[in-house]
């Protein structure tokens, strides 16, 4: 009996088998990418809620402030890029191991525009935990900025602000990566704010006064005319 001689692929079918192959790569991608994106996001919540409890623990021994202030010609202020970095607010709040003191720098030659410069490098002064998995090399070192309206306006924590509870009022919210800012102030939200850090669906995610931390979208989180004033209707 004679044997029928198998024919090999034709050009289309391997052209097929090749779209096939490159349909399921990218489907199977599009998947990993989702997850790794809910684990950055779950991650960030994680992140979100350790500086709320630290945060618990500054105001519990400092009557009620909601992070670390201090008084200057212009009245109550924060801790950021005023300072330089071991005095600025992370390290006020967290024990940052290997951070060194004294600094390895002279603080009192140190002027706002050393922000950012290699001689005044914020890392080791820095938790990691104040970084979201998002953000691969945050501007200074950190994700999350204050809110510096609460020091602004002298509210401290379990305060109501003009009919708004603590459970809505944001202390800490997520910054544009390369944005060198410790605190959202007044005129800042478009410039600092990262409102879509984990995507359009989901928005980004906030710490509020009671401690509690959650995502929620642009709309969700506006307060009166600058969106983190409570004191403004």
């Amino acid at each position: 009996m004679k044997q029928r001689k198998r024919s090999a692929f034709s050009l289309i079918e391997l052209i097929v088998v090749i779209a096939i192959c490159l349909m399921l790569i990218a489907i199977l991608l599009a998947v990993l990418a989702k997850a790794r994106r809910g684990a950055h996001a779950a991650n960030c919540l994680s992140n979100l809620r350790s500086v709320g409890q630290a945060l618990a623990i500054y105001q519990n021994n400092n009557k009620g402030w909601a992070f670390p202030v201090m008084n200057d010609a212009f009245g109550v202020i924060g801790l950021g890029l005023n300072v330089p970095p071991h005095e600025r607010w992370p390290i006020k709040v967290f024990v940052v191991a290997g951070a060194p003191l004294p600094p390895p720098y002279e603080s009192s030659n140190y002027v706002t525009a050393d922000a950012g410069t290699p001689d005044f490098d914020p890392q080791p002064y820095t938790p990691d935990v104040l970084v979201c998995p998002s953000d691969d090399e945050p501007a200074m070192a950190h994700t999350y900025v204050l809110n510096n309206h609460l020091a602004d306006a002298g509210i401290r924590a379990g305060k109501r602000v003009n009919g708004v509870s603590s459970s809505e009022i944001i202390v800490t919210g997520e910054k544009r990566e390369q944005a060198l800012d410790y605190y959202m102030e007044w005129g800042d939200y478009e410039r600092v704010v990262d409102r879509y850090k984990h995507g359009e669906r989901v928005g980004a995610h906030y710490l509020y006064v009671d401690g509690h931390a959650s995502p929620a979208l642009p709309g969700e989180a506006l307060r009166g005319i600058d969106p983190w004033d409570p004191t403004r209707q």
